[in-house]
């Protein structure tokens, strides 16, 4: 049987068409038609139907979340998230026991892929999994007045940690008012530990010796992890302009700029009226889409979003392409076309309704010199006819 037909000029689906409605005029005067269901097929640039090849299984076990680029390939296997050795196809497992949530992965420009699935965040370095950031101090070091030589007022200590993940954020500071020879005992200490201070009813902490606070030195750099709390975990992530984007509920959090890792509570995120699906990065700007599609270009904490489509989009189904400059996504009303300057385009609305789905995978393949956009959605509900 030949792989590749032609049946004269075949435009795509089309459920919107009654049959006898499915082959049209064109303006050159030839005829094309509709069809009104395909199955493993292709259609080319050219008005060709191509038939797609086979496959074949190579892991039967309960995946989900793949996810792939030119160095590394994750998914989640029986529960474990999984490293895939591109080439080979060795399998790693990375972390146990994340369940059947959803995987969301980016990767960052420090070579690392960023993932959550609702309920964690992490990051991976091929087969090895990485905390987002240093968690602060735990337990939490304790401070009291003691005797010492320090200036009567009243002081503030808070600590962070070191490790392989960096600086942590900063405890919640702790004050304490001392009189004329007073210090302040710090209790807990451990390893790894750092001490900030400000001085007599200062609002400045600066790093100071560890041990007991007894007399003035916080001469120290200033914390840089004061009112920083960890990345919450959510459904949606992405970087863009140096900071990574995590979409928890209906709110979009804003990384520090290049601490991937940390981010601050009282003023980094930005709320909306729905859950946060979809966030689809593009050079001057990214698309969000919660109980609608918003624009939000430059500083996103700086910038108001701007609506440019009444609707919103299926969790997972995000996809990029590079060569041509835009994202797609999947909506109520299919396949959403997203390219820079906040331009949205739905090429399959005039021709195809869509029943609601659950949730969608996008892949962006290039093949036999062709590239197409496959799109599939998942716990489709069906339209019942009364």
């Amino acid at each position: 049987m030949a792989r590749t037909v032609s049946l004269g000029a075949i435009l795509g689906l089309n459920n919107r068409l009654p049959p006898t409605r499915m082959e049209v005029a064109l303006p050159n005067r030839t005829t094309a038609a509709w069809l009104q269901v395909a199955t493993n097929i292709d259609l080319t640039a050219s008005g060709f139907i191509r038939r797609r090849e086979g496959s074949a299984v190579v892991d039967g076990a309960d995946c989900h979340s793949i996810w792939a680029d030119k160095l590394d390939a994750y998914m989640v296997r029986n529960g474990d998230l999984v490293h895939i050795k591109v080439g080979t196809l060795a399998q790693t497992v990375v972390q146990s026991d994340l369940g059947s949530s959803p995987v969301q992965y980016a990767r960052l420009p420090d070579g690392m892929v960023y993932w959550t699935n609702r309920y964690q965040i992490g990051r991976l370095a091929g087969a090895q999994a990485r905390r987002i950031m240093t968690p602060t101090p735990n337990p939490m070091p304790q401070v009291q007045a003691v005797a010492g030589s320090l200036p009567p007022g009243r002081y503030q200590v808070c600590f962070t940690a070191l490790g392989p993940e960096g600086e942590s954020p900063a405890t919640e500071p702790q004050a304490v008012a001392l009189p004329n020879g007073g210090g302040i005992g710090i209790a807990g200490l451990t390893p790894g530990t750092l001490v900030y201070a400000t001085g007599p009813d200062g609002e400045i902490f600066n790093e100071i010796a560890p041990g007991d606070y007894l007399s003035l030195g916080n001469t120290g750099a200033a914390c840089s992890g004061l009112m920083l709390k960890a990345m919450p975990p959510g459904a949606a992530l992405a970087h863009y302009k140096g900071s990574l984007l995590v979409g928890s509920g209906r709110f979009l959090y804003v990384s520090e700029p290049f601490e991937y890792g940390r981010v601050n509570l009282g003023r980094a995120f930005i709320p909306f009226p729905a859950d946060v699906t979809v966030i689809a990065p593009c050079d001057d700007g990214f698309y969000l889409c919660a109980d609608k599609t918003y624009w939000i270009a430059g500083d996103p904490l700086a910038t108001a979003p701007v609506v440019v489509l009444p609707f919103g989009a299926l969790p997972g189904s995000l996809a990029y392409d590079p060569n041509e400059m835009a994202v797609y996504w999947q909506s109520p009303r299919g396949v959403v076309v997203g390219r820079q300057g906040g331009q949205v385009s739905t090429p399959q609305d005039e021709a195809l309704e869509f029943c609601e789905a659950a949730s969608g995978a996008t892949l962006v393949r290039e093949q036999d010199g062709e590239a197409h956009v496959l799109a599939a959605r998942f716990d489709v509900q069906t339209i019942q006819e009364v």
